[in-house]
């Protein structure tokens, strides 16, 4: 995403603040107490969002515009935007006309034009053309999110929404709940929250499931199903309510203990084949199994030699480094692929950027940098709904 920054030349001569020109009333500047109230004086406006701490909505438009009367007689006097941006922003409107160089200063092209901007002057979005509801309502929160989420939070919620998408259910609940211990009442907290209530659901279930089994006789497959619960989805409560039912069920019988004893013997077995092929990022995570669900076991002992091998050798801790990155560039391309998939080629673009800076000289960052150029040089024939970043500075 390129740095875009708020112009201060047009509002700074020698050093002193230049208080911009009041503009008269029209058609479409109306300042209707009937729906948002409007500032209109830029100075004020940035004064006023930094002694309260709000973001600032800045709408520029003119009065031939056919979409900012849309957008005025719309979604702006929708009673749920109005009191959103009431309550959580600085509303301004600046007239393109009458603010000619701040208009061109900030290559205003598309009208109406509007700037969402924190209180520190950094611009979370700035978007091209009419928005309906749905869209302008999504464009605030993200805003919102992202002003009042520590930058650590916001990072770790996103590792643990891909790990999620991986199927990696433990790394996910580690990151979750450091968001939601670091974030507190933040938004991305009680996200965080919801996510780990989401897969706790998914743990109860076939835990759920393995209580029918049980009941049905069918102790087989009902601990090949705690085992999944354990593995699964281990730091779970109901993974340490199926590890625990799981060693009295094996200890019941011989025909439970050569099926535990057969699952950790292949999982070993998987392990050692990995470290054969050098893949030690998949080892150490085999390993990590071994230790959670076989604990005391032969097989657990040698998998935990096997992972000390791999983090007491600098060069095997190089390869499981390089793997990790390849899988967070193949989740950052499929991150990409799946925004562009819902038009939001902005985001899809911020993936792409991290692939090239993520891994400069291999052939996915070629291939991002293609895909990268494409979609800029499209943005640039159809600037619509683009978010470049910057600071707005009084």
């Amino acid at each position: 995403m390129k740095d875009f920054r708020w112009p201060i030349w047009p509002l700074m001569t020698l050093g002193v603040l230049v208080v911009l020109p009041g503009s008269g009333q029209s058609q479409w500047f109306r300042n209707n107490a009937e729906v948002v109230r409007w500032e209109t004086d830029y100075n004020t406006a940035r004064k006023k969002a930094a002694e309260k701490g709000l973001p600032l909505f800045v709408v520029i438009g003119t009065d031939q515009c056919f979409y900012c009367r849309k957008l005025e007689q719309g979604p702006l006097r929708e009673a749920q935007i109005v009191a959103h941006l009431q309550q959580h922003f600085v509303p301004l409107k600046i007239h393109a006309q009458r603010e000619v160089e701040l208009a061109r200063a900030l290559r205003v092209q598309v009208y109406p034009t509007i700037v969402l901007a924190g209180p520190d002057g950094k611009i979370h979005a700035f978007l091209e053309g009419y928005l309906d509801s749905q869209r302008l309502a999504e464009h605030c929160k993200r805003t919102l999110l992202a002003i009042h989420t520590p930058e650590s939070a916001g990072r770790d919620f996103e590792l643990a929404s891909q790990a999620i998408a991986s199927g990696d259910y433990p790394r996910a609940i580690t990151l979750l709940r450091q968001v939601s211990r670091e974030a507190k009442d933040q938004p991305v907290a009680q996200k965080a929250r919801q996510l780990l209530e989401h897969i706790e659901g998914q743990a109860t279930q076939q835990h759920q499931q393995a209580q029918t089994l049980l009941a049905q006789g069918q102790t087989g497959q009902a601990l090949e199903l705690l085992s999944e619960v354990v593995r699964r989805y281990a730091g779970t409560a109901a993974a340490e309510k199926a590890a625990e039912q799981m060693q009295r069920l094996t200890a019941q019988t011989e025909v439970h203990n050569q099926l535990r004893q057969r699952s950790a013997q292949e999982l070993l077995a998987a392990a050692r084949e990995d470290f054969r092929r050098q893949q030690y990022y998949d080892c150490l995570l085999k390993c990590e199994q071994l230790l959670h669900a076989f604990p005391g076991q032969k097989e657990a002992q040698e998998a935990d030699r096997l992972a000390k091998e791999i983090k007491q050798h600098p060069q095997y801790l190089s390869h499981v480094c390089e793997q990790l990155q390849q899988r967070t560039v193949h989740l950052y391309l499929t991150l990409a692929e799946a925004w562009l998939a819902q038009g939001r080629t902005a985001e899809a673009i911020a993936c792409y950027e991290r692939v090239v800076r993520l891994a400069p000289d291999s052939p996915q960052a070629q291939e991002a940098a293609m895909t990268l150029r494409r979609l800029k040089t499209q943005e640039v024939g159809t600037p619509t709904g683009a978010t470049p970043t910057g600071m707005i500075r009084p």
